[in-house]
């Protein structure tokens, strides 16, 4: 008797559905998460990141208020 055979028998094929499933679910839900009007803010904020001079990320909330206060953090610091 094979390998493959046993395995064939052993009914698998299920799991593998069940897992592409719940990946599927997980990428439309995270999709949908990060295409929300509510955080275009937050991505914003985030992208600029990078460019700023100095700047240390965890030091960043992703809060109103840094939101509001990001642009004249920046300008104080030049």
């Amino acid at each position: 008797m094979k390998l493959s055979d046993i395995m064939s028998h052993m009914g698998l094929a299920s799991y593998a559905e069940v897992a592409l499933a719940i990946f599927l679910a997980v990428f439309i839900g995270a999709a949908i998460w990060a295409y929300l009007p509510s955080n275009r803010h937050r991505f914003s904020l985030a992208m600029t990141l990078p460019l700023e001079d100095g700047a240390v990320a965890s030091n960043h909330t992703f809060d109103a208020d840094s939101l509001a206060t990001a642009g004249t953090k920046i300008d104080e610091a030049n």
